[in-house]
Parts: structure tokens; sequence; C-alpha cells
């Protein structure tokens, strides 16, 4: 995965030891099912009418129940495609399962119905270990509370997912040093996490996801716990790099000035997507 974190691995969060959360993927899916398309039966593998134009990621009625004395459905029946260099923010109250969904398209939690898709994959039907390579290759994250090693300089916390990978020393530098430079950190890297101000950590964090060169970055309130000066601030580099790299963007906020940055705002409600728009120079409304 593109940014490695500390946490409970049974909330998401990926681990530092591993890479994974820890679920059972078997345990939580449906059946793998089929569709009718003319008179055909075939597997449902990938929808057949997107084999042509295949999305980056494609989830299907996905929904999550979660268990309990008091079960409750946080997402039901979401139905979303992200092409490949999307910017995209997701936003929505809180409690109105904007992280949840965060959570299924970054396949740091599995759905208990639907299917998800990444570059035509089912993720259902890979292994525990196959999703954790997946997650770890295809995908950066970048989180609220930063989950920086706090006693690794801000050059080591973005070198940690490269060393991992078992990348050489040589390159790593020239990795590390590229990135820092792409979010106006270089000057920072021998400093810890803390002698560094929000903001400055947050960039850091941005540096570490893009370590991978992940096709898509997921960032959960990127901004949340910052002024309004280094919100700017990191939105901008989100931006740049956007631009820059053609990278696909995913972001969860509460900041509807933030949310306008962007060319597709998805809007949630009680589990349920509310509405799903295009700038019209990002191409057609969906929603």
């Amino acid at each position: 995965m593109g940014a490695w974190a500390t946490g409970n691995p049974s909330r998401g969060n990926p681990g530092i030891g591993n890479g994974r959360p820890n679920f059972n993927l078997g345990s939580i899916w449906a059946q793998t099912r089929a569709v009718h398309i003319k008179g055909t039966r075939v597997n449902y593998n990938m929808p057949a009418q997107r084999m042509q134009e295949q999305p980056l990621l494609h989830l299907q009625e996905v929904s999550k129940l979660y268990s309990g004395e008091t079960p409750f459905l946080a997402l039901d029946r979401i139905s979303i495609e992200i092409k490949k260099g999307e910017l995209v923010s997701i936003v929505g109250p809180s409690g109105s399962g904007k992280s949840t969904l965060l959570h299924m398209l970054g396949c740091l939690d599995m759905p208990t119905g639907g299917e998800i898709f990444v570059e035509g994959k089912a993720v259902s039907k890979m292994s525990d270990d196959a999703v954790a390579d997946l997650r770890r290759d295809t995908i950066g994250f970048v989180f609220q509370e930063f989950n920086l090693a706090p006693t690794l300089s801000t050059f080591a916390n973005v070198e940690l997912p490269l060393m991992i990978r078992g990348v050489p020393k040589e390159t790593r530098r020239e990795i590390v040093e590229r990135n820092l430079a792409a979010v106006g950190m270089s000057d920072k890297a021998h400093n810890l996490p803390s002698q560094l101000s929000g903001g400055q950590k947050q960039r850091v964090a941005i540096a570490r996801a893009l370590a991978n060169s992940p096709k898509l970055i997921l960032a959960d309130e990127p901004t949340g716990n910052l002024d309004s000066k280094s919100s700017a601030e990191v939105m901008s580099h989100i931006l740049q790099l956007h631009k820059k790299l053609g990278i696909t963007v995913i972001l969860v906020t509460h900041d509807h000035a933030l949310a306008e940055k962007t060319d597709r705002i998805i809007r949630i409600m009680d589990g349920k997507i509310e509405s799903d728009t295009r700038k019209k120079h990002a191409g057609k409304n969906t929603g």
C-alpha cells in the first residue's frame, strides 16, 4: 500500500507489520453472481457492458451492515464507477457513510453485499495476501490523523513503505527526495514529526502515500485537523500532484469549499448516494 499507518487493524488501518487489515474475506462476501445478457449466462467477473471502458474502481450494489445489539446499515446498495485520472470528493454529514465508503473504495473493509472491482478484477475472489498487495501497489492513503511514526524523521517516514517492500537503498533515496520536493518538504527531511506543523505533517503523509507510485490516492478528511491556511496549502499540493501525475484522487471532506475544487462531487446521505455530479469541463453529469 502507499502509506503505512498504525492503528487497530480491525478498524481498517493497515498495520506496519503485514500491510493488511484483520478480516476474513471468505466469511463476509455474498456468492459470486451471474447475469443474463441476451439470453447468455456469463460469470460476473466484470460487467460485460463495461469491458471496453474499464474503470479504475467499480462498486456494484455494495452494502455494509454492522452487526451488534443494534445492527446498523452504513451503506445501502451503493453503485459507483471511478475512472482513471478523476478528482473526486465525497461529501455528507457526520454518520452518513462517507468514511465507510472510502474504506470500501480502498479495500480496507469488505462489504456484506455487492461487489468491488479494481481494474476489472473482483476483490471477493482474491486471497487476503492478494488484497494486501493490491492496496500496497495501487492505493496510497492519507488520513486526518497523519499517522506518522513519531520516532522517525520526515525522510524515514516517507522511506518506510519502500523499505518494507525491499526497494534498494539508492532507489529509495531518489524516490524520497523526489516526493519531498513535490510537497515542498525537502528542507524538513531530518525533522521529527513533533517538530512539524499540522500542515507540514500532512504534506509528509502525502509524500509517503506517493512512495509506491500508486494509481489512486484516497484521502480521509485530509484537512480536518488543519487551520484554513494550512488546509489551502495541503489542497494546493493535492491539486498540483493530480494535475502533474494524472493520478486518481478521491477525498472525503466536510469542507464544501474544498469539495468545489474537485471535478466530481458525490453526496451521500444515510448510506445512499444523494447526488453524483461532474462539473461541465470534467464530463457529463451522472446524477
